[in-house]
């Protein structure tokens, strides 16, 4: 009886893997080479001290304004515009400091898959685009 238990809880196991692993295969537009994407737009950095037991100079390398990426195929995949906000944290380290978030509005961007045909704009992508 036990070997059989551990057969059922071998395969049960064995299930459970295999159709996660499927899902995240799932997760990313499968027409993008997600390695090898080009962006160009303009960066901005800028610079915050972080207060703690030693306070250190922070510098933070944040996307703004008009981006297009390209597939490897040099197929343009995006395109749209990056908007960045001011925040000031006030709940970390010993003094507040500010720094800069980065979002994307769907509103503001337009996809294609890889062979230059139009897709739907959608969150999942756009967050990709977002941490490239």
């Amino acid at each position: 009886m036990k070997k059989r238990n551990s057969l059922s809880f071998f395969v049960i196991i064995s299930l459970v893997f295999f159709s996660c692993e499927k899902k995240q295969e799932t997760l990313l537009n499968p027409q993008w080479d997600y390695e090898n994407i080009k962006g160009f737009g303009n960066s901005k950095l800028h610079q915050y001290t972080f207060c703690s037991i030693v306070p250190m100079r922070e510098t933070q390398q944040y996307k703004t304004g008009f981006w297009t990426f390209y597939s490897p195929q040099n197929v343009k995949i995006a395109e749209g515009i990056f908007d960045a906000e001011l925040l000031v944290i006030d709940d970390h380290g010993g003094c507040s400091y500010s720094l800069y978030s980065v979002s994307m509005d769907t509103e503001k961007w337009k996809l294609w898959d890889s062979n230059g045909k139009p897709i739907p704009t959608n969150k999942r992508d756009l967050d990709f685009i977002l941490s490239y």
